[in-house]
């Protein structure tokens, strides 16, 4: 499966199979953006140096005020060699973001020239091709810039170039203006060389660049690329450490020449979402620790209340105001970090520590996966809090019929385990009009566009402009969850970020906590613009740090990473290890084991299918999910909607994956529908032939047919019914079990709530589909046979049936100390009754077509009628 996300307007690439365009994202990515005709607001000349502009256009948006982008063709070249752009104008624009790229075929993503984006406030520009430089006047194109050079040891640096070279051994190193004596250089390949230095950089903060003697090419700073892997700190107090008399400061900076604290009064003063007076704080100078990198200062006095920013000055010149990457509180949108003391936001009784009981073991999860707003944000949901973490503290709320909502719906439901999608702070959503009705900017997103990693989102906050309220909030939502018996799983997306440059990973430390490959460009395995670079120490570091700064200081019970394939495998194997020792050793840990195309990462490093082996981590399984419903967003059929020549997937399912990719079966989890793609009601009634989906996706529930008696109806209770009683780990998405529908939207990402909302009304008229999935869970906890892990355990299952659409089998010998002797279940995907023959004995059926429990429904011995697009179970 390929992720989908949305990130921010002003970043790169979307994800579906990268066929589309920016970081603005998939729907909004084809929009025009701007209107055609008149006058221009930006026009922008690019130059190539071998003339080959075929394909190549301009990617532009508006970043100030944010808004929509569109893909703009250039000219042909003039006299000069320049080939031209133009922006027509539509409204007032204070800056513009550009993206130079070439597109081919269906794919306008082939290709970035230079890795960063680029911004301007000026209306006339020119582009020099792997130049970050934008020119106002017209430059000379005679030298051609260096395409990028980086070092990633102390005594060798690594020049890329757009052409080959006359000489390989004409390039040199200065440092600090002085060049490197005793350097050589040699070609690596056409247009790579290799320069071996006499003498190692000994200090990355110094101004390192490359220089052609020969004059062909431009002067080239070098990043320090992993040559900072030898710069380590093992400590844990980077970032901020409170105390009412004073406040210490660390920071990570080691190619910083001078880093300074900058404190405010206040949160800044905002244009549109973003703060524009950074430069008005009080400076405290910082003092490096030469052998780490680390930066440090101490104020003295009672800073609650007080903002921070750290001022970073580059030998370049450049200065950077960046937030903390460790911060723990933030200003509205992130903008600035907070000094909060954090005892003081915990709520009343509160105990992270004190979780609800748990054996640790995967398999006896069931997981129900909800999105903060969605979950209370519908005019019936009889919440309060709409929208917001404290919905999560009401008990007792009914919709408009009587029927419970909310925790206690979802107490009644029996869940184990709620998946919060992302809950950290995100880019995408303006903490500061999300409440304002009168506002046109996004409300919602899904967040999978992360700004601060170690603070919640203030949009789910009821002040966001109190850095205090959403921690507190975020505390009495996880104690009322825990409260309730319900433990909390966070989404968290340490593989990338919502943008770069402008990011606290860029500002502070620019180029190194991001993948770039040997030509500049950042590697985009993760289909939204960048990759976080999990592999180098300090990196690695702060994803350990950052999980078990949750699971201590807000008690959150289990982690799912997004797109886990491009986390090396040995980060994650450092964030199990650490959770389990240091925090809690029931701590659930899944992933999604793939990535969105083309990371620079090897495949041996990455945490794909397989690679989670032995590591105590669970994978989603998308074998099981393609047996059971088909394509994800097409009318395609699975087993569950009478797909024939199928059984063999959900045979591997039910056997908990052990025969395939999994070790154990508490490494899958099992699944059909998640926030990602066409959700259940709505990938069961488009196969079956809903004609409108947008507009009336149930009108196949006709008042003339039982509920349980319409075939998408019985195909969903089918579907996570071989969910349920399959070995492995449950997963399911918040209102699939009253039939929710996003109206046919299979990538609602930043849909209006209309769309997202989990329409509570539904859990009344739906409540037989409530009850099903009830019964099921009930009867998932209360007998182990279902939950077994080892290989050996689950080898005496014995199957009956295995074809013709129908899959039966039994769990003998009260497997896994389960009460009952022997447990029989069967799944009828057929469009017909099935006969099957029992083995000897007296059956007790729990399970049929329209109940599902653990009590009796009557007993069966000798023929058992199925009835079709059904399951049951049956006990000896």
């Amino acid at each position: 499966m390929i992720k989908k996300r949305i990130l921010r307007g002003f970043t790169v690439f979307t994800v579906a199979a990268l066929a589309t365009a920016s970081f603005l994202a998939f729907s909004s990515c084809s929009s025009t953006g701007f209107a055609t005709g008149g006058p221009y607001s930006l026009i922008i000349h690019y130059y190539r140096y071998g003339k080959d502009y075929a394909n190549w256009n301009a990617w532009v948006w508006a970043s100030d005020p944010n808004g929509d982008g569109a893909g703009y063709q250039f000219s042909r070249p003039d006299r000069s060699g320049f080939v031209t752009a133009r922006v027509p104008e539509s409204g007032l624009v204070n800056e513009f973001g550009i993206i130079i790229r070439r597109s081919q075929g269906g794919n306008d993503w082939v290709e970035k020239d230079t890795g960063e984006d680029r911004f301007t406030k000026a209306r006339e520009i020119w582009i020099i091709q792997g130049d970050p430089v934008l020119y106002t006047e017209k430059p000379n194109t005679r030298s051609m810039p260096m395409q990028y050079a980086a070092a990633d040891t102390a005594t060798q640096v690594l020049v890329s170039l757009l052409k080959a070279p006359k000489k390989h051994n004409s390039f040199s190193v200065y440092v600090d203006g002085q060049k490197m004596a005793g350097a050589s250089a040699k070609g690596r390949n056409e247009r790579q060389v290799v320069i071996t230095l006499e003498s190692p950089i000994t200090d990355p903060s110094r101004l390192v660049t490359v220089r052609d003697e020969s004059g062909r090419f431009a002067d080239r700073p070098v990043v320090m690329r992993r040559i900072l892997d030898s710069f380590v700190y093992t400590g844990d107090d980077l970032g901020l450490t409170y105390t009412a008399s004073d406040c210490g400061f660390k920071v990570w900076a080691p190619t910083a020449q001078k880093v300074d604290v900058a404190l405010y009064d206040d949160a800044g003063v905002y244009s549109d979402a973003k703060v524009t007076n950074n430069e008005t704080g009080k400076l405290t100078a910082m003092t490096k620790d030469n052998a780490t990198g680390v930066w440090s200062a101490t104020i003295n006095g009672n800073l609650a209340g007080k903002y921070y920013m750290y001022r970073v000055e580059f030998a370049d010149g450049n200065v950077n105001y960046g937030v903390d990457p460790y911060s723990k509180a933030v200003s509205a949108n992130g903008q600035r970090s907070a000094v909060v003391d954090l005892a003081s936001t915990n709520p009343d009784n509160f105990s992270p520590g004190a979780r609800p009981a748990f054996s640790g073991a995967a398999q006896d999860a069931v997981i129900y996966e909800l999105h903060v707003r969605d979950f209370s944000i519908d005019s019936n949901s009889g919440m309060k809090n709409k929208g917001k973490f404290l919905a999560f503290t009401e008990r007792g709320t009914k919709n408009a019929t009587g029927v419970p909502t909310g925790v206690d719906h979802m107490v009644n439901l029996g869940i184990t385990h709620v998946h919060l999608l992302p809950s950290f702070d995100i880019a995408s959503v303006n903490e500061l009009t999300v409440d304002d009705p009168a506002s046109t900017d996004a409300k919602m997103n899904w967040g999978y566009d992360p700004l601060n990693y170690n603070v919640p989102e203030g949009s789910y906050s009821t002040n966001p402009r109190d850095p205090a309220a959403r921690i507190r909030e975020y505390k009495q939502m996880v104690q009322s969850l825990h409260d309730a018996g319900i433990r909390v799983i966070m989404d968290v997306v340490y593989n990338h970020t919502a943008s770069t440059g402008g990011t606290p990973f860029d500002a502070i430390v620019p180029g190194y906590f991001y993948r770039i490959n040997d030509q500049g460009a950042l590697s985009n395995g993760s289909g939204c613009g960048n990759e976080v670079a999990s592999e180098r120490p300090m990196v690695r570091k702060y994803i350990v740090d950052s999980v078990q700064y949750w699971a201590r200081e807000y008690g959150v019970d289990g982690f799912r990473f997004d797109l886990m394939a491009i986390i090396d495998r040995e980060t994650i194997r450092q964030v199990t290890a650490s959770l389990r020792r240091n925090v809690d050793r029931s701590i659930i840990i899944y992933g999604e084991p793939w990535q969105a195309g083309g990371s620079i990462l090897p495949s041996r490093d990455q945490t794909n299918v397989g690679a989670q082996k032995g590591m105590g981590i669970a994978i989603f399984n998308d074998r099981i999910r393609g047996s059971i419903k088909g394509g994800s967003d097409d009318a395609s059929r699975g087993f569950a909607s009478g797909q024939p020549d199928t059984e063999a997937g959900i045979v591997n399912g039910v056997r908990g994956s052990v025969d395939s990719f999994a070790t154990c079966a508490s490494e899958s989890i099992n699944y059909v529908t998640a926030h990602d793609n066409l959700n259940l009601w709505d990938k069961f009634a488009l196969s079956w032939g809903t004609p409108d989906m947008a507009n009336a996706p149930y009108s196949l529930i006709r008042p003339d047919r039982p509920l349980l008696e319409i075939e998408p109806v019985k195909s969903v209770l089918l579907a996570n019914g071989i969910v349920l009683t399959a070995q492995g780990v449950p997963f399911f998405q918040a209102g699939d079990e009253f039939l929710r529908s996003k109206f046919g939207n299979h990538n609602s990402y930043n849909a209006p709530d209309s769309i997202n909302q989990i329409v509570w009304e539904n859990a009344g008229t739906y409540r037989e589909v409530v009850n099903y999935y009830a019964g099921l869970i009930r009867l998932r906890k209360a007998h182990p046979a279902f939950r077994m892990d080892a290989k050996a355990d689950i080898d005496k299952i014995k199957f009956l049936q295995k074809a013709d659409s129908l899959v039966a089998f039994t769990i003998g010998e009260n497997a896994n100390g389960d009460s009952w002797r022997t447990i029989l279940v069967a799944y009828n995907a057929g469009s017909v009754v099935r006969n099957m023959e029992l083995p000897a004995g007296n059956w007790t059926q729990v399970v049929d077509a329209a109940r599902a429990g653990v009590d009796s429904l009557g007993t069966v011995t000798g023929t058992l009628r199925i009835q079709p697009l059904s399951m049951v179970v049956l006990h000896e």
